[in-house]
């Protein structure tokens, strides 16, 4: 018999009364009855081997799970326990232990781990030896920080004083990081010998040339007889706020929103009474699992990240995960593999959604319904997090409340208004309930998406759709003849010979059984020619239904649209969600809506009703209805899915496991046909999960099938028309825009084809470095700042820039011919949240009286996939690399993301500014190669990159010997320090202004004086 841990034992009796639940015998309480039930149909289940009942009854009452009364055993059902496990999170090994890796120059491929990073930090600024560096500006962290305003001169004083008994010699002080701005320090001889209770004051002054934030690291050396040689950094930094940054400048301290997710919770819930289902459904539904993951997961995760084991059983089971995850996708792992990955998603989600969660925040009673309470969350207007009709969230009373067991009070949501939500709580609640009670409150995420996805994996292998998912070969039967002419609605189509040939090959359907590609590449009209085949094959095949689908319900809306034209409202019908908010439909399409004006809900047909139709238009989690409703097999001939890269491989089996038949030349001739149209260049899949993302949930289908099989990859530079189409003319962008994205990701296959008197409309604007050339890139030395909970930064110093131009944009006439840009004509992208948040507050201030400025669209960059804007700013953000592990961690940021750069760079159509730190986006190859680019075409505007690497204080840390060095290596010290200095600066431009003083120029107009000792005199007559 296998020896059980006690926290083992407990999770068997939880199962166990799961089990009763699930079973219908949940009423038994007889601690008797229980055994038989526990011995006869639960223990041995499965083959797998459990402890007694008296163990588990045990285990339970220690842990608090159940009490004993008499021969009476009593569950307690409102408790449950909460554990989050957060993949990105690692256990901090021993910081103080010396971190022994091979310094890396470069930070952005090779950081320093977190906890040598800290360390070596900390040791650099520390006093050492009695000797302490001190200024009236100190922070902690050896930060010497101080506002200026641009072109004024500030002097601030350091002092180095010596508080021990022994004689201490300053040798020297020098750069670690330099920027472009004047630092000045006046001469004085080195070295300096500090008496014990002496004090060496060094002024320093500071001239800056614009707004922003302006750092030096700064490294005192040091020597003593008795400790030998020693130093000691301080990181200066001048910042240049305009009262705007002030006002945007951080709400509240930063912290980690994990923090206190680590430690399991065992919480009391009381129930809430949620909304009544108004929706009328007539369709006919199958069940659908829960698809939970097993217990055990989180503890595995856990053990994974920590590369340690809890014992020999635990050990095989991580090794299992590990092959699971790492196991090539095939047909044969295809619902194991990503069900796994899967409940990886759903396990990271549960961590995240708590980045929402909120403090302290009061609800009052709806003035309509007594019974339900209103809460004011502003994120949910912008979906964050989504809360729709029928979710639910937690909270907590604020005061008022034991120390231990505070309950947890669920609402059901009834209502979402713009930033409100209405909520159904308990009559215990409600009895206790004053106006502007103060709450904190937990968002919860629906889990109906994820569970369709899991059903759909599992029905591809039980409907055998290996044909489709990792298709080899074609049955080559055409639909249409060799000389059957299509004749077009869209005439536009008859001069594109890419988009006319993808029309053909869809409607023709010779690649079935394998889906057919619509490459389109950013402004090429793949969603217009999506919609044309669509038309076509409603035309040339007799019996055909389509199935339209796209991730979202703009996407979906818009193929709706188009439709419309030229198909006839009684054969298009679109089923909207039963969550979605009837107010956010586009009027033109309210006639084709699964919406009943008399009962004013939604509705859902019965299938014999829905069968009727020609086109069926959904989301593809909403086409999870139609999978449900088990319609007769080969009724669906054909599933177009738009904007298909966007979406995960799983969420796109909803919309065809159990609704597309795969074609079979006898029983299903005309059927079969899967269409996608996307781009796997612009953005995949957005996903929580790293364990996911690395092990291939973060590919789409449309990307995995491009990538990996081999009837969609290239032969002699070109595709097969049979299986995919490449769409080539761009009719969105300026030629000079379209340049450098055609060149990185479309081996300058793209045409421009867009209508000039669109892109070239600000060819002679007077703000265009270049004129004729319409992009400009504005170099700016930010601050990357956070606040709250939220890992996104905000950089305020871009937000002025931005602002500069976008006065210049609203406020003045522009263009050819005097023409004042609109607002409606703008887009402003980040890839940071937060800054998307900052730039909207400085808008809504600045332009506040500006008529429609509501137009005016700021949005992530996944905001902006799929659109265009005449006019684009986008504020790329980051100033340091010394946070590129938060990026990573959480996906944010352009860096190493060249999907985001290129739908950013893409959706412009007649100006694009990009404004950001040439430093920083240097290191990343893409956005190197970007900056080299607006150099060459002298399209550059604000702090120029001088081109010499410079040092980031990581960087410097890593290449440091922190540890003391003896008296007799003091000389020989002296002389690396030389070396290091010429090394430094051996490349700038020197002019000599005195016998103890140089100027370093890093551009014409700014320059760099620092003291010259006699030691560094010396190595520079020798040619240093």
């Amino acid at each position: 018999m296998p020896k059980f841990t006690l926290r083992e034992i407990r999770e068997v009796g939880e199962q166990f009364f799961q089990f009763l639940k699930d079973s219908g015998n949940q009423p038994l309480n007889s601690k008797i009855a229980l055994k038989a039930v526990y011995n006869q149909e639960f223990r041995n289940r499965d083959n797998i081997k459990r402890p007694n009942f008296s163990n588990v009854l045990y285990a339970l009452v220690k842990s608090k799970r159940a009490s004993i009364r008499g021969d009476y055993v009593h569950y307690f059902q409102g408790k449950k326990k909460l554990k989050l496990t957060d993949q990105y999170w690692k256990p901090k090994n021993d910081t103080g232990a010396e971190d022994h890796s091979t310094p890396d120059k470069n930070t952005f491929n090779n950081p320093l781990p977190p906890g040598a990073r800290v360390k070596r930090r900390s040791e650099f600024v520390s006093n050492k030896n009695n000797v302490k560096i001190i200024s009236e500006h100190d922070l902690p962290n050896g930060k010497i920080r101080f506002n200026i305003s641009p072109k004024q001169c500030v002097t601030i004083k350091i002092e180095v004083k010596n508080y021990g008994t022994n004689e201490i010699m300053l040798e020297n002080y020098r750069l670690m990081k330099r920027f472009e701005f004047t630092f000045v320090v006046p001469e004085q001889p080195l070295p300096v010998k500090l008496s014990p209770g002496s004090v060496h004051e060094i002024p320093i002054t500071c001239r800056v040339p614009d707004y922003g934030f302006f750092p030096v690291a700064m490294q005192f050396n040091f020597t003593s007889e008795q400790t030998g040689k020693f130093h000691i950094g301080r990181f200066v930094q001048a910042v240049a706020n305009s009262k705007l940054a002030e006002q945007l400048g951080p709400s509240e301290p930063y912290q980690p929103y994990q923090a206190k997710l680590h430690k399991p919770q065992f919480r009391s819930i009381e129930d809430g009474f949620p909304p009544n289902n108004t929706s009328c459904i007539e369709l006919e539904q199958k069940p659908l699992g829960q698809y939970k993951y097993h217990s055990n997961l989180k503890d595995l995760i856990e053990c994974f990240n920590e590369a340690n084991t809890v014992n020999d059983g635990t050990s095989d089971k991580i090794a299992h995960l590990r092959s699971s995850l790492e196991a090539p996708l095939q047909f044969d792992n295809y619902s194991e593999k990503f069900c796994l990955l899967l409940h990886l998603e759903e396990i990271q989600m549960e961590v995240d959604i708590h980045r929402y969660d909120m403090q302290n925040v009061s609800m009052f009673t709806d003035k309509y319904n007594k019974k339900l309470l209103v809460l004011k969350a502003p994120g949910v207007a912008e979906n964050r997090p989504s809360v729709l009709k029928g979710d639910h969230l937690f909270v907590t009373p604020v005061e008022g409340q034991p120390k231990y067991e505070v309950p947890f009070y669920k609402g059901y949501v009834h209502a979402v208004e713009l930033d409100q939500v209405k909520l159904g709580f308990s009559e215990k609640l409600l009895n206790k309930f004053l106006n502007n009670m103060k709450f904190d409150v937990e968002f919860t995420f629906n889990r109906l998406p994820l569970r369709l996805q899991h059903r759909a994996v599992i029905l591809a292998q039980e409907k055998q759709l290996c044909d489709l998912l990792f298709p080899c070969f074609s049955y080559k039967k055409s639909l249409l003849s060799a000389d059957q002419e299509l004749c077009l609605y869209n005439p536009n189509l008859n001069n594109n010979a890419e988009q006319k040939e993808a029309v053909r090959q869809v409607v023709a359907g010779t690649s079935r059984p394998a889906p057919y590609l619509i490459f389109g590449p950013p402004g090429t009209g793949k969603t217009v020619t999506m919609v044309e085949a669509i038309k076509q094959v409603l035309r040339c095949i007799e019996g055909a239904h389509v199935l339209a689908c796209a991730p979202s319900n703009s996407a979906s809306d818009l193929l709706c649209q188009h439709l419309m034209k030229h198909v006839n409202n009684r054969n298009i019908y679109r089923m909207n969600a039963s969550s979605r908010d009837y107010r956010t439909v586009p009027e033109d399409i309210k006639p084709v809506c699964n919406w009943d004006e008399a009962q004013n809900c939604h509705v859902f047909p019965r299938k014999e009703k829905l069968q009727s139709y020609k086109v069926i238009i959904t989301t593809l989690v909403t086409a999870g209805r139609l999978a449900s409703a088990d319609f007769p097999q080969g009724h669906f001939s054909h599933v177009f899915i738009d904007e298909s890269g966007y979406s995960v491989e799983p969420e796109s089996l909803i919309a065809i496991s159990g609704i597309l038949d795969m074609m079979d030349p006898k029983t299903n001739v005309n059927g079969g046909q899967l269409v996608l149209a996307g781009d796997p260049k612009q953005l995949g899949p957005i996903l929580r999960s790293p364990l996911a993302v690395q092990h291939g949930l973060g590919l789409s289908l449309l990307e995995r099938l491009m990538h990996h099989n081999p009837l969609y990859q290239k032969t002699n530079e070109k595709y097969n028309p049979q299986f995919v189409t490449m769409l080539l003319r761009n009719y969105r962008s300026h030629e000079d825009i379209l340049r450098f994205p055609n060149e990185k990701f479309y081996d300058e296959k793209l045409l421009e084809c867009g209508d000039h008197l669109i892109t070239h409309s600000y060819c002679d604007w007077n703000e265009l470095p270049k004129p004729k050339f319409p992009i400009i890139f504005h170099g700016v030395c930010g601050e990357d700042q956070q606040e709250g909970r939220s890992p996104s930064f905000f950089n305020t110093a871009e937000i002025n820039v931005l602002i500069y131009y976008l006065k210049k944009l609203l406020l003045e006439n522009q263009g050819k011919k005097g023409i004042k840009t609109l607002p409606k004509d703008i887009g402003v992208i980040s890839p940071y949240r937060k800054q998307v948040e900052k730039i909207r507050q400085a808008i809504n201030v600045i332009f506040k009286d500006l008529m429609n400025i509501k137009d005016l669209k700021v949005g992530s960059v996944e905001e902006f996939q799929g659109q265009e804007r005449r006019v684009v700013l986008i504020s790329t953000v980051r100033s340091s690399s010394n946070y590129f592990g938060i990026d990573e961690e959480f996906n944010l940021g352009f860096l190493n993301n060249p999907k985001r750069l290129n739908v950013s760079l893409t959706r412009a159509k007649a100006l694009l500014i990009v404004v950001g730190n040439p430093v920083t986006l240097s290191k990343d190859p893409y956005w190197n190669e970007f900056l080299e680019f607006c150099k060459r075409n002298q399209a550059w505007k604000g702090y120029k990159h001088s081109g010499v690497e410079d040092e980031l204080p990581i960087a410097a840390l890593s290449a440091l010997s922190i540890n003391d060095q003896p008296a007799d290596n003091v000389a020989e010290s002296i002389s690396d320090d030389h070396s290091k200095f010429s090394k430094t600066f051996g490349k700038l431009p020197i002019r000599r202004e005195s016998r103890n003083t140089m100027v370093f120029s890093f551009k014409s107009e700014i320059y760099l004086k620092v003291l010259i000792s006699s030691e560094c005199d010396a190595a520079h007559s020798k040619g240093h």
